[in-house]
C-alpha cells in the first residue's frame, strides 16, 4: 500500500464513483479500478460494493477512509514543506571548471551568478578534465563545467558552448603559408599537445590515427600557454583553441584552423547520473545555458 492508492481510494470515497473520481485525478477508470483491486488483494478486504444506486463504502473501507485521512494530509504538508526548501536559493554549491573553460566563457558568468544569488554559498574548483569527472562521480562536487566526449554511462551532459581548435606554426614553418590544414599535413610534424589528463589530447591523437598516421608528439603539458611559449621557440607545432590563439598572440606563430569541421573543443556541463540534482543545481545550469 501507498500514498497514491490511498489519494485513489479517498477519491472514489468522496466521488461514490469511479468514473467522476478518475475524471478528478486524471487517470482512466480502468486504471483506477485496477489500482483500487490491488489495494483489495493487499488488504484482503473489500472496501467497495455496487448497488443499484452504486458504489457504497464497507465496513472496512470506511475504517481505512477515517484513518487514511491524516495521514494523506500528513503526507501532503510534508511534500510542501520540502519543495519550500528546495525553492530557497541559498545553501552551498561546488562546481569545478576543467582548466581553460573559464577563459572560454563570458568573463563575468561567475560575478553575475553570484550577484544574482548573494545566498548562494559559490565554491569554484580547477582541475584538467579527468579530474572533474572524478570529482563528479565521487560526490565530491555538484556539477562540473569540462571537455568532451563525455562518458554516458556515468555522467549527463550538455554541450553548452564548441570551439575550434587549430595548430600553432612558427613563421620558420612552411605550413604557417596554410589557410587551413588537414590532420595529414602535420604527419611528419613535431608536436606539442595537452597531456593525457586532458580530453583534448585524446580526440587529437584519434583524429590524426584516422588520418593514417601515429602523431609524433614531444612535448606535453598541463598548460595552454606553454603551447603557445613552445610553438614562439619553435620547438614544433602547437594544438591550441581558436579562443587561445586570439588571447596569446605571439607576431612570429600563425595559428592556423583544422579543415575537418567535427574536430571541436566542446564545453559541457557534466552531473552524475541517477544522483539528485537539488535546485541550486538547476539555477546553475539555467544560468550557464543563459550565458
Amino acid at each position: 500500500m501507498d500514498i497514491k492508492q490511498l489519494k485513489y481510494f479517498l477519491q472514489v470515497c468522496k466521488h461514490k464513483s469511479f468514473s467522476k473520481a478518475a475524471k478528478e485525478i486524471y487517470i482512466t477508470q480502468q486504471g483506477l479500478s485496477k489500482a483500487i483491486n490491488n489495494l483489495e488483494e493487499e488488504l484482503q478486504y473489500p472496501l467497495f460494493y455496487n448497488t443499484s444506486k452504486g458504489i457504497r463504502i464497507t465496513k472496512y473501507g470506511e475504517y481505512l477512509q477515517k484513518q487514511s485521512e491524516h495521514i494523506v494530509q500528513e503526507f501532503d504538508l510534508i511534500l510542501e514543506g520540502l519543495n519550500k526548501m528546495d525553492n530557497i536559493n541559498e545553501g552551498t554549491l561546488t562546481v569545478c571548471f576543467s582548466f581553460g573553460v573559464l577563459n572560454a566563457l563570458s568573463p563575468d558568468i561567475i560575478s553575475d551568478f553570484k550577484e544574482a544569488y548573494p545566498k548562494v554559498q559559490l565554491i569554484v574548483k580547477t582541475y584538467p578534465d579527468s579530474i572533474c569527472e572524478e570529482v563528479v562521480m565521487n560526490e565530491n562536487v555538484d556539477l562540473a563545467v569540462s571537455i568532451g566526449p563525455v562518458n554516458e554511462k556515468n555522467f549527463n551532459s550538455t554541450v553548452i558552448k564548441s570551439q575550434h581548435p587549430c595548430i600553432l606554426v612558427n613563421e620558420k614553418n612552411s605550413l604557417c603559408k596554410k589557410t587551413a590544414v588537414d590532420f595529414s599535413d602535420l604527419e611528419n610534424e613535431n608536436l606539442i599537445v595537452l597531456n593525457e589528463k586532458f580530453h583534448f589530447h585524446r580526440n587529437f591523437i584519434n583524429k590524426c590515427k584516422e588520418a593514417g598516421f601515429e602523431p609524433n608528439i614531444v612535448f606535453t603539458t598541463s598548460e595552454i600557454i606553454g603551447i603557445h611559449k613552445l610553438s614562439h621557440f619553435n620547438k614544433g607545432i602547437g594544438v591550441s583553441v581558436d579562443f587561445m590563439a586570439r588571447d596569446i598572440n605571439y607576431p612570429d606563430v600563425h595559428p592556423i584552423p583544422f579543415k575537418d569541421e567535427s574536430f571541436v573543443w566542446e564545453i559541457c556541463l557534466i552531473t552524475k547520473k541517477d544522483r539528485f540534482q537539488s535546485n541550486l543545481v538547476k539555477i546553475f545550469t539555467k544560468h550557464m545555458l543563459n550565458h
